[in-house]
């Protein structure tokens, strides 16, 4: 039986957008990115932020925002916020790996954003 992706919950600019990924979503993102690779890399504590920054913005341009992988990115890099990557990170594997049916949590919050 199949997962259920879980929506989830990313804030950008002061404004909170909500995603439910759909296999057409990850299709997109895997053509850039591949999940599986990039959950090993978070697990070993490797994690490229441009591959993050990459999926978030498959994510953001998903509920309809205007946003470039570059802005992501230097936000990422420079931003006042150090828990960015953490909470990025939080919303890529939330949005790519399904849960178990009866087993949906309630939506991710990912740390906020610029």
């Amino acid at each position: 039986m199949a997962g259920v992706f879980q929506e989830l919950e990313i804030e950008w600019k002061g404004k909170t957008y909500r995603v439910k990924p759909t296999m057409q979503l990850i299709n997109r993102i895997e053509q850039d990115v591949s999940l599986s690779r990039l959950a090993q890399r978070m697990y070993k504590g490797d994690v490229p932020a441009s591959h993050i920054a990459t999926v978030v913005g498959h994510l953001l341009r998903s509920a309809g925002v205007e946003v470039k992988d570059e802005e992501l990115y230097l936000e990422m890099m420079t931003g006042d916020n150090p828990d960015v990557i953490s909470g990025m990170c939080a919303a890529v594997v939330v949005a790519a790996f399904p849960s178990p049916p009866g087993n949906v949590a309630a939506p991710a919050k990912p740390t906020k954003q610029k």
